[in-house]
């Protein structure tokens, strides 16, 4: 995952380990869930094949319904009852078994697995077996339209993730589609899906089903179940497996009733409604943060963008901060500099104290979410406690981003940019004699440039001092504190720049960052 570091110190666990320089730990700069991100859309649609099990969440989350639209053509796919075994490897015995015998009969086969590892485990089974096989997963994933293209042939078969490619009709017979070919597919029973374990959403299981039988298709589906199995060793599997031994049934002996299938689908649906739930916790403590979101951003997007008959906005708003003696002291500030200037460094501060603010509280919001969980031993609900804590913390966050524009506007000092110099006229020295860079007469370049032997320029930027003054189109503002002779910098860029990158001085190569 290039790019992406893990948080809270662990990144730089690792680079301690592992014997690597480490670096700082990254700072979050905006957080929103998935949630809210597709809520900020006027509208809201899709279309799929599965949303039927989770219409209960888009009607909860999102208030969208779900409808059923009927097939094209009439299904004819034959769905087998689950297929329940003692051990693991009772049940991949018996899938290979199955394999090798369907691909006999040259009826194509579909093989999903839930991980790449169990693709691989069962792709070395049936190479023991001297089966002949594609497996397509994440590391084959170059291959996959290739694969696919060709696993509705006649005997072919295909071990793949159930996520592996999805979307995309087998067609039987392979591709390019041939009549005699799709005939003898359709004869043998079309594609056989075949699923090596029940995923804990239906959902899954519905995908890697619907791959056969589509647009009125003959197919079949089985799922194979052990006793070892994740979900059931969750939910029942203790139980089936006393009622196996006490029938005395042997590992190699399935167990294969729609009643079994019904309570498995039942266990399916209280992992599905638990993840449902975790889900919407997150949203229920998102919507708290979201309410601070927006109200940051449309005081951002109101600073970024500001419409003519609002322009006295900030100026007045920052005027209300003040206490009467400020108001005494702001007020000549503003007649020696000018009102324009002390506008836009009026912008320029209040954008970027508001920006390392939002960071700070993005953190301290983290911090007392993880914490607020503790409050439940309390016999108190967290939820509200959180709602309690987050608002008193949003208001303190308003009130400091209030006072630090104040106290920095106060300190702002104003002065008038140095005049830019005169180009410098460049002559290259050549073998001793002068030689014009234009061939024909003295080749000016800006100060902030320099040439290089045969014609080539080189960016050679002015010094610029660590206590620079930022400019801003005409004028020079430095923030300093009382009896400080430095100047702290707040990123406010020139006049015209803000909002842009790149606004940050070019520096001499061995000139500190500014």
């Amino acid at each position: 995952m290039p790019g992406r570091r893990y948080s809270e110190g662990l990144h730089q666990a690792i680079e301690a380990k592992e014997g690597v320089a480490v670096q700082r730990e990254s700072e979050t700069l905006a957080t929103i869930s998935f949630q809210n991100l597709f809520r900020l859309y006027k509208k809201l649609s899709g279309m799929t094949g599965t949303a039927e099990t989770e219409a209960e969440e888009f009607h909860k989350i999102y208030k969208l319904d779900v409808v059923s639209v009927p097939t094209n053509k009439p299904m004819v796919r034959r769905d087998h009852h689950d297929q329940i075994y003692k051990t693991e490897e009772a049940k991949y015995n018996a899938i290979v078994e199955q394999i090798t015998g369907l691909h006999k009969a040259g009826q194509p086969v579909l093989v999903g697995t839930i991980s790449i590892a169990k693709s691989e485990y069962l792709s070395r089974l049936l190479r023991r077996r001297g089966g002949k096989h594609e497996v397509l997963n994440a590391k084959n994933h170059e291959r996959e339209a290739q694969i696919i293209a060709q696993a509705g042939r006649a005997g072919a078969v295909t071990v793949a993730t159930n996520m592996a490619g999805r979307g995309v009709d087998i067609i039987l017979g392979g591709v390019p589609k041939q009549k005699v070919s799709a005939e003898k597919v359709i004869g043998a029973g079309g594609l056989c899906v075949i699923g090596t374990e029940r995923h804990e959403s239906r959902r899954i299981d519905n995908q890697l089903r619907g791959r056969s039988g589509r647009q009125g298709d003959p197919g079949k589906s089985y799922f194979y179940i052990s006793l070892g199995d994740d979900l059931m060793r969750i939910f029942g599997g203790e139980r089936l497996k006393n009622i196996m031994e006490r029938l005395g049934l042997p590992d190699d002996q399935p167990i294969e009733h729609g009643l079994i299938s019904r309570s498995i689908e039942s266990a399916q649906r209280r992992v599905e409604g638990h993840n449902f739930d975790i889900r919407k916790h997150l949203v229920e403590y998102d919507d708290i943060a979201n309410k601070h979101r927006e109200v940051i951003y449309g005081r951002r997007r109101k600073l970024l963008i500001l419409i003519p008959s609002q322009e006295n906005w900030l100026h007045e708003k920052i005027l209300e901060f003040m206490g009467d003696e400020q108001v005494g002291e702001y007020e000549s500030k503003v007649k020696r500099f000018g009102l324009e200037t002390m506008k836009y460094a009026e912008r320029a501060v209040y954008m970027a104290v508001i920006d390392r603010s939002w960071i700070e509280h993005l953190n301290t919001m983290d911090a007392l979410r993880d914490s607020i969980g503790l409050r439940g031993y309390g016999q108190v609900d967290p939820l509200v406690v959180y709602k309690q804590e987050s608002f008193k913390m949003f208001e303190r966050l308003m009130r400091e981003i209030e006072g630090e524009v104040v106290d920095v506007l106060l300190k702002l000092e104003v002065q008038a940019a140095p005049a830019q110099p005169a180009p410098l006229a460049v002559k290259l020295q050549t073998q001793g004699a002068d030689e014009d860079l234009a061939g024909g007469g003295i080749q000016t370049v800006p100060r902030s440039q320099g040439v290089m032997p045969g014609g080539e320029q080189e960016n050679l930027p002015a010094p610029v001092s660590e206590q620079s003054p930022v400019s801003t189109g005409g004028v020079e503002v430095s923030i300093r504190k009382a009896g400080d002779t430095g100047s702290r910098d707040l990123g406010l860029g020139s006049r015209g720049e803000m909002g842009k990158t790149g606004a940050v001085p070019k520096v001499c190569r061995n000139e500190p960052c500014p």
